[in-house]
């Protein structure tokens, strides 16, 4: 019997100890070993036996710790040397939405707004390194009225835990308060997760050897799944580097991007200066006076109003010519000198006296009739109609032959004292008419000859366009040479500067043609002399009408564009204000020091910089510029966008390009306050606009690959979801 006990005893060390060491034979003959150790000390004296117990006792733990310390250590060796497939923030993040969520019906907005909140600057939701908020379920507590909320958020970086406990320093108090108890789980290191479904236990085991456990959260198993998947791609070990290298590739990015923003606003404020340079050019008084002068050196009043007029369309036409041939002509007609000169080329000293005549014969036989002659003695040059010119040197001949042309015997030297015209016989007659005019007709030979509108619009206004626009190339030379210092001064380089100038010559002269041509052309209508007789005014000239018109188009031009672009909803109404008040602002400059200043055209011009520029920095204190709340806007919602976005480094630079390019940005900018605004409502719609734009050029860059990952655009097009600021 003794003996069945005996075995009894060591079959239950063997088992005794497989249990304690762990499931194997070792273990199982230390139990055995134990159990003899006992069975002795019953036989000795009591202190032997406590000696021994307390023996066991201690070699049971250390065995036991040894034991769990080397099943940790091979766990962790394992979990490190495992390989796993190379990730990024935004393929875990698809990884985990697929994990968590049901079905993409499931995936509700994420309030980031709210998110923000919640985080409350702790590390698992950071900005501008791949962190990216993945699930959000809180909600404030029905027991308080604290602007809080308690739950769970989920992003690439782990998660955190709120709940509200009673604040131990009021648990006696009948006035009961609460604070919120964190709990943050890094994915960081976690090798391993276990989740105790009957008691709502998670326990995160991470390789620096400590737990942490989140009790009754009620989604433990949802964190488990989270979890599981971050460990099972081997997000927990390579988040820190790779998170690392994503902010590190990124702080680069955001040097480039601030390189692009910092040219883009630089080049800005140039193009900002030079369209007030431009536009100070084109509205100041002395280029506004130089284009009324014309109306009376170019006998407007003759031109629309005399049987004569032809000739001094034919004049007005002929000064335009030699003026675009740089050949320095001046108008002479006007002074009505008797056998003075029409014309005088100052470059070689030419006197030329215009003759546009029904027939050649009547031009000369005029010419040699009134003795038009140089200070020499020898005939002016005659300028006949183009299609008159061979028949007049023909009938030159026959004249010097005869003897008439004083100082003058050789007839081979005709073609000295005949000039071709610019414009037709039939073409001078055209010149006279209005495009404001319908059923507008001339007389050639007798008859009477309908014109079409092309043909006024080519000849007629085209004389005038080239007129006014010869009238603003002193200010434009002006502008040019401003502007293109200006911008070499500001470190644009010579070509950009160049092309800068360019514009800044060529729109002066584009819209003091446009302006006189309107202005000359109105006036000389019968549509304007009616009007003027319908207000009481039936004598009034056609050149007063004309400098009144132009006054008109001197508003059209400084208020019309804003006003336009304020009526269609492009620039708000306090920037209309806004930059009236800067032109007008430059003009009063402009006026007063173009009189101080003893310069032709540089003095005004310089005034109206002046002016416009100081009015602009005052007004600047007082409303900012629509273009300056959408460019900022613009700049947040791209680091917001672009920036967590896995872009190579040319593909980022290019949509950083295309958003801030100095050309396009101004137009981008008036489209994002069309669809918004500057109140708060409008700038979330602007808001919108730029991020759908901004998303566009994103996926745009990945269908341009070769080849590309579908999964990592639809991971695109989640987090764009995901980053959605829901407004509840």
């Amino acid at each position: 019997m003794d003996e069945l006990i005996l075995i009894a005893i060591l079959i239950g060390g063997y088992y005794a100890g497989k249990k304690i060491f762990g499931n194997s034979k070792a273990a199982g003959w230390i139990g055995v070993g134990l159990a003899i150790l006992v069975l002795a000390g019953l036989f000795a004296s009591s202190l032997f036996l406590i000696e021994v117990v307390l023996f066991i006792i201690f070699t049971s733990l250390i065995i036991r710790w040894t034991r769990n310390y080397f099943a940790v250590s091979k766990e962790i060796r394992a979990w490190r040397r495992a390989k796993y497939p190379e990730t990024s923030p935004y393929k875990i993040s698809s990884d985990l939405t697929e994990a968590i969520y049901e079905s993409d019906d499931a995936e509700p907005d994420i309030p980031y707004n709210r998110v923000s909140a919640f985080n409350d600057n702790n590390d698992i939701l950071t900005e501008n390194d791949g962190v990216i908020p993945i699930y959000y379920d809180a909600k404030p507590a029905d027991n308080e009225m604290a602007f809080r909320e308690f739950g769970i958020l989920i992003t690439t970086k782990g998660v955190l835990y709120k709940k509200q406990v009673e604040d131990p320093e009021t648990k006696d108090s009948k006035a009961k308060s609460y604070i919120a108890e964190t709990t943050v789980l890094p994915f960081s290191n976690a090798y391993k997760v276990t989740f105790d479904e009957e008691n709502d236990v998670l326990t995160v085991y991470y390789a620096d050897r400590h737990t942490k456990q989140l009790s009754e959260c009620g989604n433990g198993k949802l964190l488990y799944d989270a979890f599981s998947t971050a460990i099972n791609n081997g997000w927990t070990r390579n988040v820190d580097r790779v998170l690392k290298k994503t902010w590190a590739a990124q702080k680069e990015s955001l040097k480039d991007i601030d390189k692009v923003i910092k040219k883009a606003e630089k080049s800005a404020k140039i193009q900002e200066a030079n369209r007030l340079n431009t536009k100070s050019a084109i509205l100041s008084s002395s280029h506004i006076n130089t284009l009324n002068q014309q109306f009376k050196t170019q006998q407007l009043n003759a031109r629309f109003g005399a049987s004569q007029g032809h000739g001094v369309a034919a004049e007005q036409a002929n000064w335009v010519s030699d003026y675009f041939k740089g050949l320095n002509p001046s108008a002479e007609g006007h002074t009505n000198i008797k056998s003075g000169a029409d014309r005088i080329r100052q470059i070689s000293g030419e006197m030329i006296q215009t003759k546009y005549y029904a027939s050649a014969r009547s031009g000369v036989n005029n010419f040699i009739k009134k003795g038009y002659v140089n200070s020499n003695g020898k005939p002016m040059t005659l300028e006949v109609p183009k299609d008159q010119y061979k028949e007049a040197i023909g009938i030159m001949q026959q004249k010097i032959d005869q003897g008439k042309v004083p100082n003058e015997t050789n007839p081979s030297n005709a073609y000295k004292y005949v000039k071709k015209g610019a414009l037709t016989y039939r073409q001078s007659k055209v010149a006279t008419l209005s495009i404001f005019d319908r059923d507008s007709t001339i007389k050639i030979q007798g008859k009477e000859v309908k014109v079409p509108f092309a043909e006024k619009l080519v000849v007629s206004a085209g004389t005038d366009f080239l007129t006014g626009a010869a009238a603003a190339a002193p200010m434009s030379v002006v502008n040019f040479v401003w502007i293109y210092a200006n911008n070499r001064w500001q470190g644009v380089d010579r070509t950009t500067a160049t092309k800068n100038a360019m514009i800044g010559f060529a729109k002066p002269m584009l819209i003091g043609g446009l302006m006189y041509t309107v202005a000359s052309q109105f006036a000389g209508s019968e549509l304007a002399m009616k009007t003027a007789a319908k207000f009481g005014i039936e004598k009034a000239s056609r050149d007063v009408i004309a400098k009144r018109t132009m006054g008109a188009l001197t508003v059209v031009v400084a208020v019309g564009p804003d006003a336009v672009n304020c009526l269609v909803g492009k620039i708000s109404f306090q920037q209309l204000v806004k930059n009236t008040a800067v032109t007008g602002a430059g003009m009063a400059v402009g006026g007063a020091l173009g009189t101080a200043i003893p310069v032709p055209v540089v003095g005004t011009l310089a005034g109206s910089m002046l002016g416009g520029f100081v009015a602009k920095k005052v007004l600047d204190h007082f409303s900012e510029d629509d273009s300056v709340i959408m460019a900022r806007i613009a700049k947040q919602e791209f680091i917001e966008v672009v920036m967590f976005m896995p872009l190579t480094k040319e593909e980022f630079n290019d949509i950083a390009q295309t958003v801030f390019d100095p050309k396009e940005a101004p137009k981008l900018f008036k489209l994002m306050f069309q669809n918004g605004g500057r109140d708060r409502e409008g700038i979330e719609k602007s808001r919108k606009y730029i991020d759908e734009t901004l998303e566009n050029l994103v996926v745009s860059k990945f269908k341009a690959r070769e080849s590309f990952d579908d999964e990592i655009i639809e991971a695109v097009r989640d987090e764009f979801g995901n980053f959605e600021m829901a407004a509840n």
